[in-house]
Parts: C-alpha cells; sequence; structure tokens
C-alpha cells in the first residue's frame, strides 16, 4: 500500500464540532484509509487539550501527536489563529511515549522512553524519529542530543519545540489524549523506503568572530568582555546604517526583537552556520537566547533578507527530496522557526509556495516552533533556530 498524505485545517470555538471538520477532510482525501500518524499543530486560539482528544477518539487506531504553535499552514497557505492537521497512511510501524517534568529528570525520562523505541523491525530497515517539546523546560536541546544518543546511529531526527502565539509563557504537547506542559514526545516511524530530512537556514557572517566571555544557561551577559547588548549593535553599527535603522531609538521590546531577528547569531559548524536568535534584551544589557548559548563559545553575528528566507525553505525541500532516490514524492511535515515569520511578514506564504512548488504541489503541513529539530546520523548537534526542517515521505 502506497503512502498518502492528507492535510486540513479548520477554526471554531468547539473542539468536537473543529475535530469533526478536520476528520472528515482528512478521511476524504485518503479515501478512507486509517492513517498510521496524524500530527495535529494548534494555535493558542484553539484549546489543544480538549481537541486532541476529540480526534483520537474519531481515529482510535491511529498514532496521534500534537503541539500548540505560533503559526500554521498547510500547502493552500498560512490559517493563523487554527489548527492544521497531517495525516499518513500507508505500511508504516509507529511507536510513541510522552514524558513528563522535562524541566527536572531531563536524563531519566528521555532513557526510560527511548528504551526499545527504535528496535529493528523485520521488513522495516529505516528508522525516522519525530521529536515535539516544550522549550520553555529549559532543556531543548539537551533533550535533542540525548535523545538521539540513546535512540542509536541508525535512527535519524527531526521535529520542533512547541510554541504559544510568541507569549513566550507556556506551550503544550500531546500524544493520543494526554496533552502536557513541561513535556516531551518521541515517536519513532519504522518504513520500508527513506524518509528525506532537510535543514536550511537563510542567514550570512556579517561580522567578525566574537567570544562569549561571560554567560549563564541562555542568559549571555558579556561579549569580548562587553555587555553583550553593546558587542552586538557595535557589530552591526554600519549596516544599519546603511538599512536606515536607529539603535538608539529601539524603545520597545517588539523593536528590539525585529533588530536582534534580523541580526542573530551563528555558530561554525564546518562550512555552514547554526543559527541561534537571541530574543530579548536584558535591562542589564545582556541577550536572552532561544537556547543554551555557553561561555567561551565562539560566534558571528548574521544577517538574513526575506529572500535569502524565502530562497532556504525552498532548499530545505530539495535537501530533504534528495534523500528519496527516485520514489515519488507523497508529501511533506514541516517545522519552521516562528523567528521567519517575523523577518516574512507578508512574505511567510511566498515560502510556503516555494517549499509547495519545490515538492511539486504534493501536500505539505507543518507550524511555527521556537526551535526546530534535524539530526543526520552521525552528527553531534540537531536543534536549530530560524531554520526550515522539511521531512519527506516518498512512496
Amino acid at each position: 500500500m502506497k503512502p498518502i498524505i492528507a492535510t486540513a485545517s479548520a477554526r471554531g470555538t468547539d473542539p468536537a464540532n473543529v475535530a469533526g471538520k478536520l476528520a472528515g477532510a482528512l478521511k476524504s482525501q485518503l479515501q478512507d484509509k486509517t492513517p498510521a500518524l496524524l500530527m495535529i499543530f494548534a494555535s493558542v486560539e484553539q484549546n489543544l487539550a480538549e481537541l486532541q482528544p476529540a480526534v483520537q477518539t474519531l481515529f482510535p487506531q491511529t498514532t496521534i501527536l500534537g503541539s500548540t504553535t505560533a503559526g500554521e499552514f498547510t500547502e493552500r497557505g498560512e490559517s493563523q489563529g487554527a489548527v492544521v492537521a497531517w495525516a499518513l497512511s500507508g505500511d508504516f510501524q509507529i511507536d510513541a511515549r510522552i514524558g513528563l517534568g522535562l524541566s527536572d529528570n531531563l536524563e531519566s525520562i528521555i532513557e526510560k522512553m527511548v528504551r526499545g523505541l527504535a528496535d529493528p523491525r523485520e521488513g522495516y530497515p529505516h528508522h525516522t524519529a519525530l521529536i515535539l517539546l516544550d522549550p520553555l523546560s529549559g532543556n531543548a536541546e539537551e533533550a535533542t542530543l540525548l535523545a538521539s544518543a540513546l535512540l542509536g546511529e541508525n535512527v535519524r531526527l527531526a521535529g520542533g519545540a512547541a510554541a504559544d502565539g510568541l507569549a513566550m509563557k507556556k506551550t503544550w504537547v500531546g500524544l493520543g489524549s494526554q496533552v502536557e506542559s513541561n513535556a516531551v514526545v518521541i515517536a519513532v516511524i519504522h518504513s520500508k523506503t527513506p524518509i528525506g530530512i532537510g535543514v536550511c537556514h537563510g542567514h550570512t557572517p556579517l561580522s567578525d568572530p566574537l567570544k562569549v566571555t561571560r554567560a549563564e544557561k541562555n542568559v549571555v551577559y558579556e561579549i569580548q568582555g562587553k555587555p553583550a547588548w553593546q558587542a552586538w549593535t557595535e557589530a552591526t553599527a554600519a549596516r544599519v546604517v546603511e538599512l536606515g535603522i536607529d539603535i538608539s531609538n529601539l524603545t520597545t521590546s517588539e523593536e528590539v526583537f525585529d533588530y536582534l531577528n534580523r541580526f542573530e547569531a551563528g555558530l561554525k559548524l564546518g562550512d555552514e552556520y547554526k543559527v541561534r536568535v537571541p530574543m530579548a534584551k536584558g535591562d542589564d544589557g545582556s541577550l536572552h537566547f532561544a537556547c543554551g548559548i555557553p561561555e567561551n563559545t565562539v560566534l558571528r553575528v548574521m544577517e538574513s533578507v526575506n529572500s535569502r528566507q524565502i530562497e532556504s525553505a525552498r532548499e530545505a525541500v530539495r535537501r530533504s527530496r534528495g534523500n528519496l532516490g527516485a520514489h515519488e514524492i507523497a508529501g511533506a511535515v514541516v517545522f519552521d522557526c516562528s523567528c521567519r515569520k517575523t523577518i516574512l511578514k507578508d512574505e511567510f506564504g511566498a515560502a510556503v509556495e516555494a517549499m509547495r512548488e519545490e515538492l511539486g504541489g504534493a501536500p505539505l503541513a507543518g507550524f511555527e516552533t521556537y526551535g526546530e529539530i534535524a539530526m543526520e546520523i552521525g552528527e553531534m548537534s540537531g536543534f536549530h533556530n530560524t531554520t526550515t526542517v522539511v521531512v519527506t515521505f516518498g512512496r
């Protein structure tokens, strides 16, 4: 049975009614085949804790994963304030688990969750793990690295960090009828054909290498011995003059956020850079990042423009598609950073359209995250910011 991917979106205040709309649309596209996996991406306007159990009752034999978002989309475009669903039918075996208390018991939780999860399955030589987690637990990158290490060298990893519409207060992930905060969900897809993973961002280096000289967890206090904000503004001084940006007049948190989204941090890995986003400026001149930045980290201030952000989304699909060999594309699921929406604004739809075109019009669905996960076999770091991660399925 060849894989079929279906997508749907819906709005409404009644979870049962919204679940019914999603189920009707999905079942029609799947030709009434039971999906092996279903993913729900819900805006903060939707109640995931009530919606996901309602969907599970309509698909009792399906593994269902869910996350709250900072925006959601399908191949038909953006669906702000809605919920989108992505479903996969075909010959797959899915094993999934949820872990609670991520901020307190990271190692024991991840170790217990992944035990036996990726054991070999006869006739299913390919193993791909999807992970959804609460980034406000404070250890999203550590959870990613640990999960990858414990799942083993034959498992590739992709996924996203839940969001809450940029409120940065509470995010949720779910498995089946259980929806939790401060939690992580891991599902391993055992498949007969390869599943492609592609990752790309649209940033290029602007500054010389800069050393973090004082930091604690996700807060960078000093860079090159100077307050982090001062070092950042000095590194971008010439460029902001060209752009007509008056740094001294960035008075609101939104204005600071827009500036930092344009000029993010890049950590050099081989010939490429991994992006880290500073989310806010502290009153003491510190910079607060979306994940941990250790002291002595060497980084560069990066820059991006809209055209590169759109092209990077297209390139992520190309890289993912390249893993499929001669297999026809069935569709894709996408984990895309909320910061890219902030950068692109009204042009975000162009990035979605670029991905749809690169997929040959195949269905896709995804959400805007607080962090993206993509770890190929043999890699040592897989948590990203302001990046597009595409997981493509063939048939």
